[in-house]
Formats: C-alpha cells, sequence, structure tokens
C-alpha cells in the first residue's frame, strides 16, 4: 500500500546489459574450456595463477563500454572475467561510472 503523498519514487530502470557470466566455479567437476558457451573452473585460485601463467581465451568483448576478456590458469585451469582499464571513452555508462566513483572518492 502506497502513502498519499510519499516521496517514494519509482526505482530507475537499469540498462540492459548481456553480462552473463559462462564461468561456473565447483569442485565437483575438472576444468573444462567449452568457450563461448562455459568454462569449468576451481573455485579459488592456487600459487600456480600468475598474469604469466593466464591465457586469453577467445576474443576482447565490449559491453556499455567497458571491454572484458577471459583467462585461464594453463596450470590449474583457474578462469576469471578481466576487465580492461576503461580508456577515454564517450559511452554514457563509463561517463556515469566515472562521475559515481568521483562522488563515492568525496
Amino acid at each position: 500500500m502506497k502513502r498519499i503523498g510519499s516521496n517514494l519514487r519509482p526505482a530507475e530502470p537499469k540498462p540492459h546489459r548481456n553480462l552473463r557470466n559462462i564461468i561456473k566455479y565447483t569442485d565437483r567437476e575438472k576444468p573444462m574450456n567449452d568457450y563461448p558457451r562455459r568454462i569449468v573452473s576451481p573455485p579459488n585460485p592456487k600459487p600456480c595463477c600468475s598474469e604469466e601463467n593466464r591465457e586469453m581465451v577467445g576474443n576482447i568483448r565490449e559491453v556499455d563500454g567497458f571491454k572484458f576478456c577471459y583467462k585461464i590458469c594453463k596450470v590449474c585451469g583457474h578462469a576469471v572475467r578481466y576487465f580492461y582499464p576503461a580508456a577515454a571513452s564517450n559511452d554514457r555508462a563509463v561517463k556515469e561510472y566515472r562521475a559515481w566513483k568521483r562522488y563515492m572518492a568525496q
């Protein structure tokens, strides 16, 4: 029930982002790379999971101005979704995110 004269505003619609995570973290299955459908990965990284041991899987993708790719450890199979640092962009989502980060830093 909504009160009359309340200051409640309807929620702002969230932009549609296709950020479905294809990585499944589990100990029950052995690591498997079935990119682009799914990647099965151990839940926690091991000491072998350094940047030198990680290889990029697939292509770099961009969603709302944010570029990312999937990287998998060659030794143990631990996978991550790696986001590239945002470069200069005209994308509205990137500008809003940067403005929000500046606001939160104050």
